[in-house]
């Protein structure tokens, strides 16, 4: 026991304070650290659906005008995409529009999750003019 100016010990009430202050600090930085990894899988979800859409995206647009790959109606897969193996719920519809072009509307989400989706629109032409 440290014997302070006045000769008196260190009491059972300052322990107990210095306690409460110990544990307050620990709780708070273990919620610091579950906020941080709820943020984490958040943003790991939303960087997945992004990737998702953007591969979708490019596989449709690497194909012929007429493959029937893009022919008009709607479509719905479900993917994972790394790292983590995450779920991904994909569905579009591909439409024939006017002047020889397809509108394809792409939407993903989290597989298995009602939460908000992310949405792509793509126009692809079979012919763009670029001939002299």
């Amino acid at each position: 026991m440290r014997r302070g100016a006045d000769g008196r010990g260190t009491g059972l009430i300052e322990a107990v304070a210095a306690l409460a202050v110990g544990l307050v600090i620990a709780v708070g930085a273990a919620e610091m650290m579950t906020l941080a990894l709820r943020a984490g899988r958040r943003g790991d979800l939303a960087a997945a659906v992004t990737r998702a859409i953007v591969d979708r995206l490019e596989i449709l647009k690497s194909r012929p005008f007429g493959d029937p790959a893009l022919a008009a109606g709607a479509y719905a897969e479900t993917v994972r995409i790394e790292p983590g193996a995450i779920p991904i719920a994909e569905s579009w519809e591909i439409a024939d529009e006017e002047d020889g072009q397809k509108r394809i509307r792409l939407r993903a989400r989290p597989a298995g999750s009602a939460g908000p989706e992310t949405a792509a629109l793509l126009f692809i032409s079979r012919d763009l003019g670029f001939d002299p």
